[in-house]
């Protein structure tokens, strides 16, 4: 018997049976509530080639400080409608995974802020700092 059966079986054995199910289960669960590709990588370079602003957040649904920015996320998109877009885009997704190589991010949340022609003005990893990215897309002719 391979090391894993031989651990699934001692686990079943010594009535862990239970939590080696829920562990699966929210394995499952994790897995089934990652989005499927919602923004393929060629539709993102259109979007941050658009001539306006764009603001994208990297993210993934199993980042604790993802989750916990949401809410400071979701006032910046107010602040920020009309004047910059804001693309979310989750890691765990495949095109997310390969724009994420492509700009060079490392951890989550990480926010990049383009000009309108795909070039980088702005860059930060951690939770958003919100005046600054104001700052960057006000540089570029964005909101006030």
């Amino acid at each position: 018997m391979n090391g894993i059966g031989y651990m699934l079986y001692n686990l079943i054995r010594q009535n862990w049976a239970p939590l080696l199910v829920l562990g699966l289960l929210a394995g499952a669960w994790l897995f089934l509530r990652t989005p499927a590709d919602d923004l393929s990588v060629e539709v993102f370079h259109q979007e941050i080639r658009s001539g306006r602003p764009t603001v994208v957040e990297f993210f993934s649904n199993t980042c604790s400080v993802c989750l916990m920015s949401k809410p400071a996320v979701d006032r910046l998109e107010r602040e920020l409608d009309g004047k910059a877009k804001l693309l979310r885009i989750n890691v765990m997704s495949q095109s997310g995974l390969a724009l994420a190589r492509e700009y060079d991010v490392v951890a989550v949340p990480t926010f990049i802020v383009f000009d309108g022609k795909g070039q980088v003005v702005y860059a930060q990893a951690g939770p958003p700092d919100r005046g600054a990215i104001r700052a960057a897309v006000t540089g570029l002719g964005g909101p006030e």
